[in-house]
């Protein structure tokens, strides 16, 4: 029994996404996800309460965004100390992972047209799981006072997203040829070199 709870909870979830990537937030209702899901409306009130909560939920766990776990993976692997290699290694993995979410890049872009109370409900999500982030970074490695972390982060995250966004409509930006490999390489180069830059305790 508690296992078909979860199968139908996943298929919920799922049909949240996929209604999401394909039509955006305007045509999100419950009856369209109980259609999509092929469940009655009523075990998505049962189960969710109600569509913000179910958002909620997806932006959770409906594999919509990583979770800080994923982010770091096995700290025993990284050879980090210092707080720039942390951000760069975070941001790098940030890039790959997004470049790999295809449903979560069609629902990003919904997004930005379509900004209501159901899109904030994921943007919020986001933004717990950006601050887990920072929180865990200022853990590993205290933040040099003289650096505001939070708003270089930001500026970063941002440029990030653009890029991954972007190259569905166009695969160059300032000449640089993202259908290849190497322009992501660029890329991540930058990364490191921005963050070495901007990072570092300049009383060090």
């Amino acid at each position: 029994m508690v296992r078909d709870k979860e199968e139908t909870k996943a298929r919920i979830l799922a049909a949240v996404g996929k209604l999401l990537a394909e039509s955006g937030f305007q045509q999100l209702g419950i009856n369209a996800i109980a259609r999509e899901a092929g469940v009655d409306k009523v075990l998505i009130y049962r189960y969710f309460e109600n569509l913000p909560t179910l958002l909620q939920t997806f932006g959770k766990e409906g594999n919509y965004w990583l979770t800080v776990e994923e982010l770091v993976g096995d700290e025993a692997t990284i050879e980090a100390e210092a707080l720039e290699k942390w951000m760069s290694l975070l941001l790098v993995r940030f890039l790959r992972d997004l470049q790999q979410r295809s449903i979560t890049q069609e629902i990003l872009r919904w997004e930005l047209l379509e900004g209501n109370e159901l899109t904030q409900e994921l943007a919020q999500v986001r933004d717990r799981m950006a601050t887990d982030s920072l929180k865990f970074l200022n853990q590993k490695c205290a933040f040099p006072p003289d650096k505001d972390i939070p708003a270089i982060s930001a500026v970063l995250i941002a440029g990030i997203v653009y890029l991954v966004l972007r190259t569905k409509i166009s695969p160059t930006f300032l000449g640089i040829d993202f259908s290849s490999p190497s322009g992501w390489q660029r890329i991540e180069a930058a990364i490191l070199s921005l963050v070495e830059a901007t990072v570092q305790n300049d009383e060090l």
